[in-house]
This record gives structure tokens, C-alpha cells and sequence, in this order.
């Protein structure tokens, strides 16, 4: 034993003419390298939970539905390999004391993938009916919603406000940068439950998705560009990240339940953003979901920018699109 400690002594450190030890080159290396491992991740769990910090919702009353004992649930499967039953899911931690989690098995992102595909693509110039056609969906992959009942980081089930994307069939928008390059990214933040096991019985408080997904939404953009029945306008915009909420409806598929109206930080105000929304997109095993991706996996990059559309600046022509927008909005209410 006193051989082997003294091997190892021996090939860490040296001892100079005075017989005085030191340590060798690579071992401070090393060690070096080592603490800023350490430090780094320190940093991406400090920068988690500073951003994901919520800000103080107002509980609502809920009502909690009791639901029929459990039994087992006939396997369904998108593929051979991937359960579209949430209860064959498996939540992993991924921060201490985080409801955000991880879904295992991975493959159950490629649905919500999907349905992010479609809310990049109706920001990139196609028209919400262009999208859906090209990925396959029959209705659009959203709800018209005003709150959504879900958690924070530490907190809920509360009631959320949220804000939709406007759904009328032909609306086209833009969001880009000065040259006009597509300017938003889709990073997941963790899933949760929308229920809670109490024996041998599920109390859900929102059955309609029993999983939802919360997703980071990065508009470096610093133009929004609209187009509607041959009508053109642009607006200014301020990089921004909001938060998106994406519920599960069943069958592997995924409903865009809206964006938080709260919280929204101001994108400038992220230390290397970029960084940081892909080392959190990796933390829970997903794929970073920006017009790269978008293009590669999805075959749609983002359409060409209508004529002028940086001096597209009438009042009018913006008026002209709300009023159709909410003519179509009223319309569609029961």
C-alpha cells in the first residue's frame, strides 16, 4: 500500500534538489480545469433558476376533479417504440425542487416538436392555413385561450393569462431582424403533470391536457412584419423572451395553449442567451427548435419578405389588418 501511495505521490507532484515536493504541470492543469467545470455548472443552475423565476401569480380557487380509479391502459403507440399514453411517461428531475421535469422517453418531443414547427412557421411568413397544410395538420395546432391553469417553478396550480396568435386562415407575419433574417428560437424549459395521485386514485385540476410543456420563446427580432388581404405593415419590436405553453391532447399530439402575458424579460438582459437556451434545450432532451431546425427537419425555410416592407409603415394599412382580425375573431365566437 505505501508502494502504490508513494507511485501515485510520485506521478502527481516532483521533488526539487532541496527534496521540497511540488506539484507537476498537468496536475495544476488539471485541478484548474476541474474547478471551472464546477463553477460552469454552478452558473447554468443559477442562471436556471434566475430566469425561471416566476413572478407572483394570484392563486384562483380550483375546483379538483376526482377521477375513476386507475387500471391499466391499452398501449398505444405513435411507433413501435413510443407510448402516446401519458402514464407511460416517466418524469425525471432535472433541477432540485423544480415541478419542471423531463419526459422519458424522449420521442414523445417529436409531437410537440411538430406543433412548434408550426408557431415558427406562421412567424416566418407563411399563412396560418400554408403551415398547417405543410406539416400535415387538419386544424391548427392552437386554443384560443384567455388563462391556462399550470405551474410555475415552485408554485400552482394557478391561473395563467396568456395571449394567442391570431388564427384567421390567411394572416401572414414575420418576425426578423434588420436584415431581415428569421429571428426566433423554441427552447423547452421541463413538463409537468396537470394531475396528482392520492392512493390509488388521479386528482386532475385540468383535465382537457394532462401534460403540459413550457418553452422558451426568444424573439431577437427587431421587426414584425404582417401581411392580410393585400394589406403590408411593419412594426418595431424589442428583443423579448416570453414563455409558451404547449398541452398535450392525446394521440401524440400538441396544442399551443398561448404565451404567458407574465413574465417577459427583455432579451439583452440574458448573459449569452444563445448559450444558455441551448445548454437548457439539452438539460431536458430536446432539441433546440429555431429556423436552422426549422429548415433542416422540417424542409420550410422562411418566405421571402413582401416588397418594401422596411418603409411599410402606414397607419392605415395596420388598421385596415386589425379590422379584419377582429371581424374574425367576433365571427368565430360561439
Amino acid at each position: 500500500m505505501r508502494t502504490l501511495f508513494s507511485a501515485i505521490l510520485d506521478g502527481l507532484t516532483f521533488k526539487d534538489i532541496a527534496g521540497k515536493r511540488h506539484p507537476r504541470i498537468y496536475t495544476v492543469l488539471t485541478g484548474a480545469i476541474l474547478i471551472l467545470l464546477a463553477i460552469f455548472a454552478i452558473c447554468v443552475a443559477l442562471e436556471h433558476k434566475v430566469m425561471m423565476d416566476e413572478v407572483q401569480y394570484t392563486p384562483v380557487p380550483l375546483e379538483v376533479t376526482p377521477e375513476a380509479t386507475l387500471a391499466p391502459e391499452p398501449t398505444q403507440t405513435v411507433s413501435a417504440a413510443c407510448p402516446v399514453v401519458p402514464t407511460d411517461w416517466v418524469f425525471l428531475d432535472v433541477m432540485p425542487d423544480d415541478n419542471f421535469k423531463r419526459i422519458e422517453p424522449a420521442c414523445v418531443y417529436r409531437g410537440l416538436g411538430k406543433s412548434v414547427a408550426w408557431a415558427m412557421a406562421v412567424r416566418s411568413g407563411y399563412t396560418r392555413a400554408e403551415a398547417a397544410h405543410a406539416l400535415g395538420f387538419v386544424d391548427f395546432p392552437m386554443r384560443r385561450l384567455n388563462e391556462v391553469v399550470a405551474l410555475t417553478n415552485t408554485k400552482g396550480p394557478l391561473t395563467m393569462e396568456v395571449s394567442f396568435t391570431p388564427p384567421q386562415p390567411d394572416f401572414g407575419e414575420w418576425r426578423a431582424d434588420e436584415s431581415g433574417k428569421p429571428a426566433l428560437a423554441y427552447a423547452l424549459r421541463g413538463c409537468f403533470r396537470t394531475s396528482e395521485i392520492v392512493g390509488n386514485q388521479a386528482k386532475s385540476w385540468n383535465a382537457d391536457y394532462p401534460v403540459i410543456c413550457v418553452l422558451s420563446e426568444d424573439s431577437s427580432a427587431s421587426r414584425v412584419i404582417m401581411t392580410l388581404d393585400g394589406h403590408v405593415y411593419t412594426a418595431q419590436a424589442e428583443p423579448t423572451r416570453s414563455f409558451a405553453l404547449f398541452g398535450y391532447s392525446g394521440d401524440g399530439q400538441w396544442l399551443w395553449l398561448g404565451t404567458q402575458k407574465q413574465p417577459k424579460v427583455a432579451l439583452g438582459t440574458v448573459e449569452d442567451y444563445q448559450n444558455e437556451t441551448q445548454t437548457n434545450a439539452r438539460l431536458y432532451g430536446a432539441e433546440l427548435w429555431d429556423s436552422a431546425w426549422l429548415t433542416k427537419q422540417m424542409g420550410l425555410s422562411m418566405k421571402v419578405l413582401p416588397d418594401g416592407w422596411q418603409n411599410a409603415r402606414d397607419e392605415a394599412e395596420l388598421k385596415a389588418i386589425l379590422k379584419i382580425l377582429n371581424a374574425d375573431l367576433l365571427e368565430a365566437q360561439p
